[in-house]
């Protein structure tokens, strides 16, 4: 959405039709709608055991934005629970392959997603509202139902429901025992054969983000040979972001940096014979 205009009150919402169901998890489901002829997302919480993560999503919203990173607060309505976003319809990006199939589009314009995610994780750890870390990213398929792919071919963080911010001591991500090599090392409980305790959790901070960058970025260029051979090129950097000792893993700018490096390297020539074309 291009044209600014005062957020929709609460009068204004309660005026919005409610159309088909666009998407739905454990704290919200999300309708589309239409306001001045124009597609919008009506979001409504759930489940009030999880109305606390409703009202941080949206406060999130409120103080992340406006940017080009987070996707677009349109209204809300804190009486009524419920607040209005921008709507993308290419969906989340779980649909990344089947809007990119490997022979539709260029390797180079695959790693601007790579690029494009980086930046966003950057934004988070350098935002308005502090250094925010994204823990609801405990597989690869949770973390990109959180970003939405846009109509210019680019993403969006849209959810910040679980968005804490590390301060001096540092964060937990949910109440739950983490498994599985995807979450950070730092995340698992580290008493193999012993009950959970949440108590026991050592805090982290915001390098599990750069923990999970590699598989989201081998995700986003696919599995074609080019990808494969460029996959290659890219372990320095991505062994980098997969040391255990999180002291030792680069900040997101520091991978941002390698990163933009990497593309002009191998794309930007690529890149400027196709605008050519056009």
């Amino acid at each position: 959405m291009i044209d600014c205009h005062p957020c929709l009150s609460c009068q204004d919402i309660n005026r919005l039709n409610i159309g088909d169901l666009i998407g739905y998890g454990a704290v919200k489901h999300i309708y589309q709608s239409t306001w001045n002829n124009v597609n919008v997302a009506l979001v409504f919480v759930n489940n009030r055991e999880y109305i606390e993560d409703f009202m941080h999503g949206l406060q999130m919203l409120r103080e992340l934005g406006p940017s080009e990173f987070v996707v677009q607060l349109v209204g809300f309505c804190i009486e009524g629970e419920v607040y209005v976003t921008e709507y993308h319809p290419l969906g989340n990006a779980l649909n990344f392959h089947k809007i990119f199939p490997d022979t539709s589009v260029s390797l180079g314009k695959k790693f601007q997603f790579c690029v494009r995610y980086v930046e966003i994780i950057e934004y988070l750890h350098n935002s308005p509202a502090g250094k925010r870390v994204m823990c609801d990213s405990n597989s690869l398929n949770k973390i990109l139902e959180q970003y939405l792919i846009t109509t210019t071919h680019s993403l969006v963080v849209n959810d910040v429901d679980a968005l804490p911010e590390v301060n001096g001591s540092g964060i937990v991500c949910g109440h739950k025992e983490l498994n599985g090599d995807f979450v950070a090392p730092e995340q698992r409980w580290p008493h193999q054969g012993e009950s959970f305790v949440e108590d026991e959790i050592k805090l982290y901070d915001e390098k599990v983000d750069v923990w999970k960058i590699p598989p989201v970025c081998n995700y986003f260029l696919g599995y074609s040979e080019a990808a494969g051979v460029f996959r290659y090129d890219l372990l320095p950097v991505h062994e980098k972001c997969r040391q255990h000792n999180p002291h030792s893993r680069p900040t997101v700018t520091d991978i941002l940096t390698d990163y933009k490096k990497y593309y002009k390297e191998y794309f930007l020539d690529e890149e400027m014979k196709e605008r050519d074309e056009l």
